[in-house]
């Protein structure tokens, strides 16, 4: 900013009048361009939601506003990840060979605030974007029975609005029909056998049938997926998972046959560091070890949409360093191809 300052003070004292006008008229397009650069990768980014993950709280098509300020703006790591500049380098066959490595450590800024339990982010993964609820942070315990996610054995929703799956009974299936349509509910559920259905409904939903008594013995309906990390010490699925310790900086584990598989693809993917398990015998970097220490810290997506999500339950915790900022607002939606006045600008929680 003082060089940018410092130029504008050094071009007042050029007397001729063309090559002044023209230095100007460069001068004022190199700030727009830092402007514009700066504000991309220190301050606010725009996306556009790339599924029907986050339904009903974020739609497919949505456009978001991401504030990078929140928990500290992530500095490029190659010249590949700045905004314009990257154009120079995809040109250039010699650089564009070295795309996907990492020119620069990891530095990010100091931010406004933490990364909280319930909070939406927006996150990279193998070159993916992502945007997901962040449901566990570093150190914490996360369960899900049922579909319900327990952080620290205690029950957290953080909205009404998460949507999963379930199947029921209906009592009466015209007094059913009658009450949707008065409660002005929009949902859509299949038969699966007499008077049995299944449909997609979010907690709120969900809980005002059952307080209606429109239906009854209603559960969570369960897909045979296997969760990460797969390890033969679970049997964990997309709805009954846990109990998971998300790994946190400096956090210490033993290294034996269970720790060993719930945690060596998250070591071997981001840590830096080679694990085996050779016969019992445990090699950090060909070195023995009876326990490790994380380097970084790790969180737990999950989607609103808990059926229709390729998150942490697929994919494993996401390190600090993936994660590009919080989601602020809806700056606009064509959701269902119609402009929709009332997601104009709207916040998400």
């Amino acid at each position: 900013m003082l060089l940018l300052f410092g130029l504008f003070h050094l071009i007042r004292f050029i007397k001729h009048p063309v090559f002044y006008k023209y230095t100007k008229n460069i001068y004022f397009l190199f700030l727009i361009f830092s402007a514009s650069v700066s504000i991309k990768i220190l301050l606010f980014d725009i996306y556009k939601i790339p599924s029907s993950s986050m339904n009903n709280t974020l739609y497919y098509g949505d456009v978001i506003i991401v504030n990078k300020l929140k928990y500290g703006p992530k500095l490029p790591r190659s010249p590949f990840e700045i905004p314009w500049v990257n154009i120079a380098f995809y040109l250039n066959d010699k650089t564009r060979a070295s795309m996907n490595s990492n020119w620069w450590k990891y530095k990010r800024l100091s931010g406004t605030t933490i990364i909280k339990n319930g909070d939406i982010m927006v996150f990279d993964i193998n070159k993916n974007t992502y945007v997901k609820r962040c449901m566990a942070i570093a150190g914490d315990t996360i369960i899900i029975k049922q579909g319900d996610v327990y952080i620290n054995n205690k029950l957290l929703y953080p909205s009404n609005l998460i949507l999963n799956k379930y199947e029921f009974k209906v009592n009466d299936r015209k007094t059913f029909n009658n009450k949707l349509d008065s409660l002005g509910l929009n949902i859509e559920y299949n038969r699966t056998k007499q008077d049995h259905f299944i449909a997609t409904l979010s907690i709120q939903d969900k809980n005002k049938l059952v307080g209606l008594n429109l239906i009854k013995g209603i559960k969570i309906v369960t897909p045979p997926l296997n969760a990460y990390p797969k390890s033969k010490h679970n049997k964990w699925s997309w709805d009954e998972y846990g109990p998971y310790i998300i790994p946190k900086k400096e956090m210490r584990i033993n290294l034996n046959p269970k720790n060993y598989l719930l945690y060596k693809k998250l070591i071997y993917a981001y840590e830096g560091v080679k694990i085996k398990n050779i016969r019992g015998v445990y090699l950090i970097n060909g070195e023995k070890e009876n326990h490790y220490i994380f380097k970084k810290n790790y969180y737990f997506m999950l989607g609103d949409n808990r059926k229709n999500s390729k998150d942490s339950r697929y994919l494993g915790p996401v390190p600090e360093e993936q994660i590009v900022g919080k989601v602020q607002c809806v700056l606009f939606s064509n959701y269902q191809d119609k402009f929709r006045w009332d997601r104009l600008f709207k916040t998400v929680n």
